[in-house]
């Protein structure tokens, strides 16, 4: 898994939504990014204080180099073998279970906690031969999510691929783009900088308590670009002005009532929405590392092969989506956009 990569395999990884959820960058109030994440920072902040207090046999006489190895294989161990299980949504380790490989499109079984029984049960979903293989799903997971969580990735087309794109990101560039910062600030200015700030914070609670962010703060656009018709409209709602802002909410309000109207209002939309994510989507690219030539693969022969294989493949898809992701935005006039964004609406009624 990437959590044992040195900084040399890591490399290729640099400013991918990979690399960036296990350093834990772009973090987004109220979301929550499935182990590992955050490595670096929860080892300082977490797990070193709670084995010093002797929670852990002989943490003490380890080297700082066992100690971490110690906490990078319980990571590993955790995120790749522990299930969530139950309404409470708790986590264990379930063995048997953990022994079932992934394969997109293939799963023959579903598995099932049942509370009331104690019992956890493995339901076939479809007939199996004898010395057919057990398949489970690890849920819908791009090339990149599968090699971050279970250090893998898979040999043939993954449907989940596309590239990501962090919420947080979104919401700083539109907060730039909105309230330009730039020369010496007065005490107004920054009377002025506060109330903007309050203000952002109030779009950030409303996307959200609307459902329109993910539940792990990244946005993403499949193989050819398309992105999720939630990106769109929270990118038009960080837009608004105070003012519009304030009348789209009373909007939603009468839209929640049972005889109200369907959502038909919205008839323009903010040049500047496809603007900010042609932005974004060009920042991330120029970010990435360049695909590996074969020149480059002979003077990396020190990488292991799988790592080099899965990282680039990793990369390039990343890369081609993001390109996508551009060419989606010119063909897609203000009108496409208003429609993304009134689907978006659809669950209110």
């Amino acid at each position: 898994m990437p959590v044992f990569w040195d900084q040399e395999d890591l490399q290729p990884l640099r400013n991918t939504p990979m690399a960036e959820k296990l350093s834990g960058k772009w973090p987004m109030t109220g979301c929550h990014v499935e182990h590992p994440t955050q490595v670096e920072e929860l080892f300082d902040t977490l797990v070193k204080p709670f084995c010093s207090k002797g929670h852990v046999l002989e943490w003490e006489h380890r080297t700082k180099q066992q100690q971490r190895c110690l906490y990078l294989w319980a990571t590993a161990v955790v995120s790749a073998y522990s299930f969530t299980l139950g309404e409470d949504k708790f986590q264990a380790m379930v063995p048997l279970w953990d022994m079932l490989n992934h394969v997109t499109g293939q799963c023959n079984v579903r598995l099932h906690h049942s509370s009331k029984q104690e019992a956890l049960q493995m339901i076939t979903t479809k007939p199996i031969k004898q010395g057919d293989e057990i398949i489970n799903n690890y849920g819908p997971c791009s090339d990149s999510e599968l090699l971050r969580r279970f250090g893998f990735i898979e040999h043939q087309p993954n449907p989940h691929n596309g590239c990501e794109i962090p919420c947080a990101m979104l919401v700083a560039r539109c907060q730039e783009h909105m309230h330009p910062s730039g020369g010496k600030q007065t005490s107004s200015d920054a009377a002025h900088s506060s109330s903007n700030k309050v203000f952002l914070q109030k779009k950030v609670q409303f996307i959200q308590k609307h459902g329109l962010v993910p539940s792990d703060g990244w946005f993403k656009a499949d193989v050819l670009g398309q992105p999720q018709d939630e990106m769109i409209e929270v990118v038009r709602l960080l837009l608004l002005t105070p003012a519009e802002f304030t009348a789209f909410e009373k909007q939603v309000d009468r839209w929640q009532c049972p005889l109200a109207r369907p959502l038909t209002q919205m008839t323009s939309i903010c040049h500047q929405v496809p603007h900010i994510i042609r932005a974004v989507a060009t920042e991330r690219l120029a970010a990435l590392a360049e695909p590996c030539t074969a020149n480059d693969q002979a003077s990396n022969e020190h990488m292991n092969g799988f790592r080099r294989t899965a990282a680039q493949q990793v990369l390039l898809i990343e890369r081609r989506a993001l390109l996508g992701l551009q060419l989606w935005l010119d063909k897609h006039d203000s009108t496409s956009l208003i429609n993304c964004s009134k689907k978006v609406w659809m669950h209110l009624r």
